[in-house]
């Protein structure tokens, strides 16, 4: 990064990071700043938080070798990711967050999910657990045009978060990867609108399939 012209100022930690940031005058502060989720201490969200006050104008962005909440950052960077990546980041070029794909994420319906599930509760139980889904993403799908319309994306991204998880549990996996974009996308309120429209067709997508298979 030095030999491309980048000046680089390392830090052991998170708190580490912010003793740095308060040692320096705001024009001197990273125009980028990279955290490790896996880092001992203070890390994740939590420390988006204090970074976010201690730079506000610096672009932040979580790294980790897997598949982490990065609430509060501005994208994710998936380790190991090569030089060519990492230059684009630090020259302006944000990538856009794509959550890794097995090979059957084409499927609205994760299969073994829904059979697991109808295995295990009676046909009306299992009719009434997608109904409330469905109705709760609807509700959830509404707070977050409530937040975008007030440029709130810290709340969109907290209620795509929490959607993300509801849907991997009944196997909804194309709601839940548009919930993950969402909630790790780098986007701003002028692209928010259109994310969500997007989850609303996955919604439309997994309840035209229910229809066809539940009891």
């Amino acid at each position: 990064l030095k030999a491309e012209g980048h000046s680089v100022i390392e830090a052991s930690g998170g708190q580490s990071a912010l003793e740095t940031l308060a040692s320096l005058s705001p024009e001197a502060h990273p125009e980028v700043l990279i955290a490790d989720l896996r880092m001992p201490g203070l890390s994740g969200t939590a420390l988006a938080t204090e970074l976010r006050r201690s730079a506000p104008q610096a672009k932040l962005f979580a790294m980790s070798a897997t598949f982490d909440a990065a609430l509060g950052y501005d994208g994710f960077l998936r380790k190991p990711f090569d030089a060519a990546t990492l230059g684009a980041v630090l020259n302006g070029v944000v990538p856009r967050f794509e959550p890794a794909r097995a090979a059957d994420d084409q499927f609205v319906l994760n299969e073994a999910v829904y059979q697991q599930m109808s295995r295990m509760m009676s046909p009306a139980a299992l009719r009434e657990v997608y109904e409330a889904f469905l109705n709760d993403s609807g509700v959830r799908e509404q707070e977050m045009r409530t937040a975008a319309a007030a440029n709130d994306l810290v709340s969109v991204r907290r209620i795509a978060h929490a959607l993300k998880g509801s849907a991997g549990m009944v196997g909804a996996r194309k709601l839940a990867s548009a919930a993950a974009e969402l909630e790790l996308g780098v986007y701003g309120p002028k692209q928010v609108s259109a994310l969500i429209d997007n989850l609303l067709s996955c919604c439309d997508e997994l309840h035209r399939i229910l229809l066809g298979k539940l009891p």
